[in-house]
């Protein structure tokens, strides 16, 4: 359980994020600091697929480590689509997009319904 991390490709242009059952914020900060070494290790865009179709119920206070998370984005970090998410994840993310309209990015993310089409909308990105 938690989330797993790792390359979509051969290239090295898309991590996935994988979550599965519960998971914590630690389990959310260990993948983070994963995925900034693997940023790390190259010099173009890396975009992500965060993969929530085997995630269950989101921690509390998932809300307040959203500012977090967007403000620690890598300097090689693209865009990142969402596949899977629940009713109460897209209510959150609207949620948040509102509070914190300042300094949120909305360009830099999106939704899909399956892995193929955030890879098409990925690689679409990238051309």
């Amino acid at each position: 359980m938690g989330i797993v991390v790792q390359w979509d490709n051969p290239e090295q242009t898309i991590i996935r994020f994988i979550y599965s059952g519960q998971w914590t914020f630690g389990d959310l900060f260990d993948a983070m600091q994963v995925a900034r070494e693997f940023m790390d290790s190259v010099t173009h865009p890396v975009h992500g697929i965060v993969d929530m179709q085997d995630s269950k119920l989101m921690p509390n206070g998932v809300l307040s480590l959203g500012r977090n998370v967007t403000m620690r984005k890598h300097p090689n970090q693209g865009r990142t689509i969402i596949v899977g998410a629940s009713g109460f994840a897209r209510t959150l993310y609207d949620v948040y997009r509102k509070v914190y309209r300042t300094t949120f990015d909305e360009s830099a993310y999106g939704f899909a319904t399956t892995i193929d089409e955030a890879r098409h909308i990925l690689t679409s990105h990238v051309s």
